[in-house]
This record gives structure tokens, sequence and C-alpha cells, in this order.
């Protein structure tokens, strides 16, 4: 019976797994009493692998350590009739070892016989670990002994076993969302721990701000943050995109649904008519764009939103600045995790468009209005004919993402490494709008000593694109597809008709695209426009980041980083020879390839100290930072190729000497930076912050080449007051205000000064003769200096039942002061202006979000919204015009533009009053001299308000007809939990903007047109919303640019809903593995709009370029199966 008081705990040892202890099976039997064998034992053999082979022949166990029987051998006899004890003994005997029989055919190896199991385990600890809310088992939990490098992890049903630990030892449990615990082992066998969740305590996280960290409770600015687990939810083609919805003040629009297209981030609205964009910060590194980073690397996000916040990033923080962090990895055992998808895409929708019989009596109609004759007979009959739109979307286009990431270390150095690649097919154009990216990195950090640190994070990847146009009205596949008439087929098969195509018309596998014989200009067959479309860019990116820190002091610091940021970009361009109508067509083929190289270096040296007195904490930094930018770019284009597969298309096979071209240019940028800040906090209630940036910049003019920037903010943490020691449920009240300035450098490198330009000319001499030369370009401005930001910001931080239920809400102003425009000159100066700091514009809003989770049941959620209200307007423009112009639409003239009193970017044209129903009306809408306001307006056209009163309609009767920034934007995400299944809703949207609907060419008359112009005016009283409609329109409809084209472009998208499973952990432990999630989700699942276009989200990259939507590349609603692997 004594025996079984050891065999159960070794067996659960056995199946715990240790390294150090061996204990195999074999497949051949034997008696337990006395096991015979007739098998020859050499004369020497190694000890380990004889007990091994005996393990194996008699189905028995060996228990023992390992350092008792590695590197021996053993010398024995040869007559083939000794027992299994009998070898035993003469295998150990040479070493002073023996053997004890427990049971169940288990056998302990030891310097003496064994008495009491802990002789064999006086130096293994063993245990649970659980959650200490749920109960439940955790996997992966990372176990060392403290001060080594020994350590392991726990298996799938949450058990752990460590040997060769001692009696003063101190064990170390640490799991990612649970509170790191630290147990003295005080010679005990068995330990069992319980660890308590962190995430619900937000407010003691640590948040990263600029250079350091610091807990959220402390942090005395607007900060948000998005964690790894949001984006993996939602999983994303890029980073920027994880923002979108789920931080209150930042707002994110696609600028089309075309794959690696950037989307447009602004956050707290566009400050400057220039580049609005945020500076992003990866691993402390500044960084020239993003789309380089794989989004399931990403640790971290925060979002730097008010300037005291951003101050210590100076002149390049003016429109916020992103901190990315990106995965470390854990001490412990090596992890090996993979994670994957694969999906369809679809189009959501499409635009009800005139079919070939409705299409033909318009065109009647609107010839007839003209005065002109019918194209088309009176009631014929035909097909629906050509629906453009299926044709043009790439039905199931795949999409599928493969990560695979190792990682681990130990107390001293950690290191995380994966691999990914994502590839997505566009649901226009198929190949031809295709985005694949693959990327590698590797981070590691080491603790060399106490007191001395390294480590480095490289990341490098690669992108292949290929694009078509996805928001253009001349010539995007989209923009022919809605314009094409629905009477030319896709492919020509009547004979007679291509006796008349041109030997170059566009063919594909023998056939002949259809050519429109109504419709000209930019609109053609969308199917052979995309068939002569052959742009292909490649990005080779590097990225890596360097650092040592060094504690000089006991809580001095000192930090040295040394980035890079190499980008290598190539563009592919062939135009082979094609025909696709008379104004669209190219006799000579070309190829064209453009080379750009950036190369940045960055340099920073930081100095901080921390320290503690009594209840008052101080933490200081002091820093300088240097960085160039070099960009080298080189241009070649030939003729006449001699081949025509794309493939083939080099410079070197085109023919044509004299066409060939070369061009190439160069630019440096640098930067110089002195920068510090001083945090000061007593008894974790009163927090002061000030921050002081100072930076030198080669784009600023001389006169004002160094900027300084400060900031101040203070907080409360009532809270913590003693007076609210009765309010149990509050854990966290904080009351916070800041104020600082921010800067915006990027205003172009040479804007301060006159630059040279050539191929210009002028006449000289008796004869008149013209002589080329060059002139300076502009007049100089040695004062021009950067765009200046400053903000004030009001906030209030709530923390209920311990973080269950997160308040946070803002109150800002923002100014920006010194925006770039044209100067006001006289003529006679005979060169352009200079540019000047001459405009301002302020941003005001509140921002509110809410969160509670609730995860201390076996059934757990969690809900959180955002939201935002922001208010734009321009408050001074200095030039002559006193406005600044945006874009423009076909050839109507400028759409959007920027004047005092207004938004940037708003919509500028004629408000309209309703249909003239008769002529009457049109003769009673005279002016104070009894003329006609519209004297050429006939009953069916618009009326427009004459709004400055001077009797005639023009462009003093334009005004703001549509803003296309969102007065709201918002976010909701819910999530629930039960057993091994999990829920996750995501949805997102915006309030109050407009979106100015150019999908129609309205000065090409005989192009398509929605449905909803069947609802034109076609006598008295029929509509007063939608004119008549004419091939003649005189009196402007739709040539002048009025609120006819604009609509309410309000949306809410349910942007994510995914299921996931679990797999149970007695399966997982048949298969060898940690943990295994697989999950269906559906992207864009519903829109609910009433805008009528494809999609009401359309960003741009200028702030004066948003809500034009002149046939957008929509985005995808995509169906995907996901699979995440813990081995």
């Amino acid at each position: 019976m004594k025996a079984h008081r050891y065999i159960l705990p070794v067996l659960f040892f056995l199946f715990c797994g240790i390294g150090s202890i061996s204990a195999k099976q074999g497949t051949q039997y034997a008696s337990s009493e006395d096991i015979l064998s007739g098998q020859s034992i050499e004369q020497t053999v190694d000890l380990e692998k004889k007990l091994n082979q005996l393990e194996e022949e008699y189905n028995i166990s060996f228990l023992y350590r390992s350092s008792l029987v590695q590197g021996k051998r053993s010398p024995v006899k040869v007559t083939g009739k000794e027992t299994l004890q009998e070898k035993i003994k003469m295998l150990l005997e040479p070493h002073g070892l023996v053997s004890s029989y427990l049971d169940k055919r288990t056998f302990v190896i030891s310097l003496s016989p064994i008495r009491e199991l802990e002789v064999l385990i006086a130096d293994t600890v063993s245990g649970i670990v659980m959650d200490g809310s749920t109960g439940e088992t955790l996997p992966g939990v990372n176990i060392l002994v403290k001060g080594t490098t020994k350590g392991t992890a726990t298996d799938i049903n949450g058990s752990y076993r460590l040997t060769n630990v001692g009696d003063q030892d101190t064990l170390v449990f640490s799991f990612l969302g649970f509170q790191t615990k630290e147990i003295a082992v005080d010679g005990r066998n068995r330990i069992d721990v319980q660890l308590m969740e962190s995430i619900l305590m937000l407010s003691d996280e640590l948040v990263v701000v600029g250079y350091g960290t610091q807990k959220r409770s402390e942090i005395t600015g607007s900060v948000a943050s998005v964690s790894a687990e949001d984006i993996e939810k939602v999983p994303v083609l890029r980073v920027e995109q994880a923002l979108q919805g789920r931080t209150a003040g930042v707002y994110v629009a696609n600028q089309s649904g075309q794959p690696g297209e950037m989307p447009t981030v602004r956050i707290r609205g566009a400050g400057t008519t220039g580049n609005a964009d945020p500076l992003y910060v990866v691993d402390g590194m500044p960084v020239g764009g993003i789309d380089y980073l794989n989004p399931g690397n990403i640790a971290s996000m925060e979002v730097l939103k008010d300037a005291a916040s951003a101050a210590i990033y100076g002149a390049r923080a003016a429109n916020g600045v992103v901190l990315i962090t990106t995965k470390s990895g854990q001490p412990g055992e090596t992890k090996v995790r993979y994670e994957g998808y694969a999906g369809i895409q679809n189009g959501w929708k499409e635009m009800n468009v005139l079919n070939a019989s409705q299409y033909m009596m318009m065109m009647n109609e609107g010839a007839a209005n003209a005065g002109l004759s019918l194209p088309f007979p009176v009631g014929q009959n035909v097909s629906g004919g050509t629906d453009w739109q299926s044709a043009i979307f790439n039905e199931n286009a795949p999409m599928m993402n493969h990560q695979i990431t190792i990682s681990g270390g130990n107390d001293r150095t950690t290191y995380s490494s994966g691999l990914s690649l994502f590839s997505q097919e566009g649901i226009v154009g198929g190949d031809k709008s295709q985005f694949d990216r693959y990327t590698f990195n590797l981070k590691l950090d080491n603790d060399v000593s106490d007191v001395f640190r390294f480590g480095n994070s490289f990341n490098y990847s690669r992108i292949d694109r290929n694009a078509v146009l996805s928001n253009s009205e001349w010539g995007s596949p989209l923009s022919n597809a809605l314009n094409m008439d629905p009477l030319t087929p896709i492919y020509e098969l009547d004979e007679d008709d291509l006796q008349g195509y041109p030997s170059h018309s566009v063919q594909n596998d023998g056939l002949y695209y259809g050519i429109s014989n109504y419709v000209a200009q930019e609109i053609v067959n969308p199917l052979a426009r995309l068939q002569v479309t052959n742009g292909n860019t490649q990005v080779d990116k590097l990225v890596n980041n360097l650092y040592a820190e060094y504690e000089v002091l006991p809580n001095m610091v000192v930090r040295s980083n040394l980035g890079i940021d190499a980008a290598f970009v190539q563009n592919d361009n062939y135009v082979p020879v094609y025909y696709l109508n008379s104004a669209q067509s190219n006799d000579n083929s070309l190829v064209s390839k453009t080379e750009n190289r950036w190369f940045t270096w960055n340099f920073e040296n930081t100095i901080s100290y921390e320290q503690d007195f009594n209840k008052h904490n101080i933490n200081l930094l002091g820093g300088i930072s240097a960085q160039q930018v070099h960009f080298e770019d080189l241009f070649g284009s030939k003729a006449n190729l001699l081949m025509t597969d794309p493939q083939n298309a080099w410079i070197n096979v085109g023919s044509d000497e004299e066409s060939m071209t070369a061009a190439g240019g160069a630019y440096d940028e640098k930067l110089l930076s002195y920068f510090g800040r001083a945090s000061y906090n007593f008894n974790d209630k009163y927090l002061l912050t000030g921050i002081l940036r100072v930076d030198g910049s080669s784009k600023f003019g001389s006169n004002n080449r160094y900027a300084v920037f400060p900031s101040v903010s203070a907080g409360w943490v009532m809270s913590n007051e003693s007076f609210m020691d009765d309010f149990e449920v509050i854990n966290l009240l904080k009351l916070r205000a800041s104020w600082g300035q921010n800067g915006n450098q990027n205003i172009g490198n040479f804007a301060y000064t006159s630059t040279i330009a050539t191929g210009n000319g002028y006449s000289f001499g008796p004869d008149e003769q013209f002589t080329t030369g060059s002139i300076p370009s502009s007049v100089s401005n040695p004062n021009l200096k950067w765009e200046t930001s400053e903000q004030l910001d009001i906030g209030v931080d709530l923390g209920l039942w311990n973080d269950q239920l997160m308040i946070k809400s803002d109150y800002y102003i923002k100014k920006t002061k010194g925006l770039l425009v044209q100067a006001p000159i006289p003529g006679h100066v005979g060169n352009n202006a200079p540019v000047v700091n001459g405009g301002s514009v302020q941003n005001e809003g509140i921002e509110l979000s809410v969160d509670y989770r609730n995860y201390r049941n076996e059934f757990g959620y969690n809900v959180g919204a955002n939201v935002a209200f922001n208010r734009n307007e321009v408050t001074h423009i200095g030039n002559a015009e006193g406005i600044i112009t945006g874009a423009g639409f076909a050839t109507y003239g400028i759409v959007t533009r920027a004047d005092v009193g207004n938004p940037i970017g708003y919509f500028w044209g004629y408000e309209t009053d309703g249909i003239f129903q008769n002529q009457q009306e049109i003769d009673n809408y005279v002016n104070e001299s009894g003329n006609l306001i519209q004297p050429l307006a006939q009953p069916g056209d618009v009326r427009f308000r004459d709004l400055d009163g001077d009797g005639q309609i023009d462009d003093g009767d334009r005004t703001m007809i549509g803003n296309p920034t969102p007065d709201m934007t918002f976010g909701i995400n819910m999530g629930a939990n039960y057993k091994q299944f999990d829920l996750s809703v995501f949805m997102q949207g915006t309030f109050g903007n407009d979106i100015f609907n150019a999908t129609r060419r309205h000065d090409l008359t005989t192009s398509n047109m929605p449905v909803r112009y069947l609802n034109r005016w076609t006598g008295e009283g029929t509509s007063n919303e939608l004119p008549r409609f004419t091939w003649n329109d005189s009196n402007g409809n739709w040539t002048k640019i009025s609120d006819l084209y604009v609509e309410d472009g309000s949306y809410l998208r349910i942007k994510n809903i995914q299921v996931g499973y679990n797999f149970s952990p007695r399966l997982l432990e048949t298969l060898k593995l940690e943990t295994v999630r697989i999950y269906v989700a559906a992207d864009n699942l519903y829109t609910l709009t009433g805008y009528s276009g494809f999609d009401p989200e359309i960003g741009a990259a200028s702030p004066l370029n948003i809500g034009i939507d002149r046939g957008i590349y929509p985005q995808a609603r995509s169906y995907r199966v996901g699979l995440n692997i813990n081995f």
C-alpha cells in the first residue's frame, strides 16, 4: 500500500513532461515478477542509451535525474541469462547508483535506496496556474526562477513543473492581461497560483508616450489607445484602418476600396490646407508612412491628440502623433504562433442606371428638348442592354493572410520574429488591382546587466501593387461603367460593325471589345480600358532602430537611439498601341520607369531621472535629436517597343531612339532638435507636466530657422482624496487640463527661397530673336516658418467598479496659425508671389468615450462607444483673393475651396430654388430693373437663388452648398464570450457630412445616367427637384455647380462581425497544441445610408478634395475564415 502513496504524483510528473526526468514506454512486454531476457548485453555501453533500450524492450519506465547518468558508460558481462533486475544492477553499480521499484513497472534510479518520494523530487516544484476570477486554468503562463534564465510555461491544462529549484528561490508568474506574481518557494514542492486579471484596471495600464511610458492614471494630456486585441478582432490591410471608429476625435476615411489605398486620417479636424497627416512613430523611430507594417505585429497604438501630449515632437506634431509599438518577446519557452485567414470579396452595391430602352427614350427626349433630330427610332423594342457594372465587378475576389511568429527568451534576453504574407485582389479589375505584401520582423531586447540594456527592432517589407484609377472622372473603370451607354456590347460580334474598327482596336482572345457609337471622350468600354492598363509599383522598405540604455546612477538612465528608414520605390508603366475611341487612342507603344529612393537616419540621445521623495515624485527628461532625409529619383522612357507582352516592357526593348527621355533629381531635409520634459506627482493626487522643444529645420527661412514649442498640463486625481473614500464605486476620477503649441513643417523644401526655373525665354535684339533661358521662379521669403497649432484641452477621466466602466470626455479648441498662402504683390513685380504664413484655422470639439467590460463570470461581455463632434472654420486668409481654391469637376470648374467663416474644403456652388414650372414663373423672376434674372431659362429648368441681389446669376451668388467634413463621428464595439465561444461586433459611421455626387458626366450629353433621373420634370407639376433633360443646357441646370449635386453622406456601417471557437484542452492535448481558435468573420456586412452612390466613405489625400464622388472604387463586403494556433 505504501508504494501507492508515490505512484500517483510520479505519474502526474510523467504527464507534465519535464526534461530532466525521463519516462518512456515501449511495446514489448515482460513478467513483473521475474523478467528474463535472451538478449546479449554489449561489453561497454552508454548508460543513458541502455536505460532507454531497456524501457522499450520491457515496457518499463525509469525515473532519474539526468545528471546521474549523462556521459557515463558501464562495463557488463554478456551471458544472455540475466534477469532484468540483474541487468539494471550491472549497469548502475559501477557508478554507485541503485534502483528502487515503486509500482506499475516504474523504477527510480538514485544514489541510495528511495524511502520517501521527496528524495527524488526535493528540488522539483510543480502546480497549476488558474484565473483568480473564474477558476479556469491558464495555459501559456510564463514561470521563471527570479534572477536566472531558468523557466518554463504552463501546458494546455495550466500545469507546470520546474526542476533544480532551491528552497530560497522565488518564482515569477507572468501572463498577458494578468498581474505578475512573485512567490517564494520556501522548501515547497507544490505551488498552485491564482493570477488576477489586470485588464480591468485600465487606469494602471502603462501607456506609451513620447520618449517613455506613463500609467494611464498619471497622464495629464489626451491620449487614446488601440490594443493588439482590438486589431485582431477586425483584421485590417493597413495599420491606419485600426483607428477607424475606435478612438474619439480620430476621423479615418478610406480614399477608396482599392487594395493598398492609403486612408485619410485626421486628428481633431484638418488644421491646414496642406498636408494634414499625423506623424507616425514606430518603436521610437519617426517614419515616412506605415504601409510597410504588418497589422498582426502591432502590440499597441497610442494617439497623442492634444498639443501638450504631442509637444515633445515639436515641428512635426501639429496634426497629431500616432505612436506604434510592435510586439516583443516574453520570457519563457519558445512559442510558435500561426495566424491566418482566407476569404472572398464582392461589391456590396450597384447603382441603378438606365437600361437600353430607357436610355434610348431619354436620349430622344434630350435631343427633342434641344430642337435636334431624334437619335433613335421611337418605340424601338430592345433588350435590357449591357450591364457594365456586372461586367466590371470581379466576383468572389480572393484575399488571404498568413503569419508565423516565433518568440521567447529568459529574464535577460527576449526575442520575437515573424514572417507574414498578405494578398488581396481587387473587386474591380481583378489582378489589375492587386496588392501583395511580404514582411519580416525581428525584435531583440537584452539586459546585459542590472544597469545596461540594449535592443533592436528590425522591419522589412516588400509590396507589389497593381492599381487602377480609383476616383476619377477622367477614365476610371467605374466612371466608365456608369457613363457608358447600355447599347454598346462588351464584345463586338457584328461583322459589318467590325469593318469600321481600326486595326489597333483592343482585343481579348481574338474578340474585339465594343466601341460606342454614342458616348465619346474619356468614356470608353471599361473592360477595354483595363486591358490596356499596365501599371505596377514595387516598394522595398527597411526600418531599423537600435537602442542602448545605461543606468549611470540609481534612477538616472542615458539612452541612445539610432534608426534608419530606407525606402526603394519602383514604378513601371507600359502603354501599348490601342484604339478605344476617336479621342482615346495611342499609335505608338511607350514604356517608362521611375526609381525613387528615400534614406532617413535619425539619431537621438536622452537622459532621464526619476526619484521619489516621500509623497513627491519627479520625472525629468532631456534630449537631443538629429535627422536627415535624402531623396533621389530617376526617370526614363522610350517608345515603339519591339515586343507587345507587358512582361517584356523594358526601356531597352523600345526602338525609337529619338523618343528616349531621362530625368532625375534629389533633395535633402535636415532637422536638429532639443527637448525636455519635467513631470511632478504629489501623492498620486496632483500632477503637473511641462514640455519644451526647439526644432531647427532646413525647410524654414533663414530668419526663422528655429522654432520653439512649449506646453504645460495638469491633473487632479480626485479619487485619491480622503473625502472620496466613501465613494467605493469610484476608483478613478481625474480632472485634467493642458495647453501647448505644435508645428507643421510640411511646407515644402524650398518654399522660402527663389528656385531657378528653366525653359523660359525672351525676345532680344533688333530681330526680336527668341532666346531660351532661366529665371527665378518666385519672390523669396526668408521669413517663412512653420504652421503653428495651439491647443487648449480640458478633460475628465472616470473609472467605476475597478475600471469595469470607463468614461472619458474632452473639450478642445485647436487654432492653427501661419497657413501657407500666396502673398498679394503688385503686378509690376514681374514674378510669382512668394509663399507667406498668412492664414489661420480653428477646430473646436467635444469627445466622449464609454467602455464597460465584465469578464468575471463564465459569461463575459463588453460594450463600448465613442463619439466626437468637431467644428472646423477658417478664420483668416491673407492672400489677395481671401480664398484658397480646391478641387474641380470635369469641365465645370472649382467645386471646393476655403475662405473665412467656412470650413476647409467646403462645396462652393449655387443654391437652387426648385424648378420653373411654366413661363409665367420665369417671367416673374426679375431684378429691380424688371429684367429677367435667368433670361435663358425655359419651363422645366432650375431656378437659382440670386444671393447677392445684383439681379443676375453669377459667381457672386455661389455659397457653401455642402460640407464634406462630418459634424459627428462615432464607433460602437460589442463583444461576448461564453465558455469556448466568442463574438464581436464593430460598427462605425459619420453624421452631418455631405457628398458631391459627380458620378455622371453631364458635359457629355449622351452618357448614361441614374434611374432616378426618370423622375425629371416632364411637364408642369411633375417635378420640383430634377430639371428637364436636354442636350442644350443653356440655363446651366447641370453645368453650374449647384446643390443638385450634393447629397447627405451620413452612414452607419457594420464594419465587422466575428464568431470564434476555442478548441477544448482535451482535444489540444491529443493534438499536442497549446491553443487553437477558429473563426468566421464578415466585413462591411451592412451599410445604412441615404447616399445613392457606390459608397459614402470617400477620403482624399488633400483636405480640399474630400467627399467628391467621381465613381469611387467602393469598399468590399468580405467573408473570411480564420485560424489561430499556438504550438
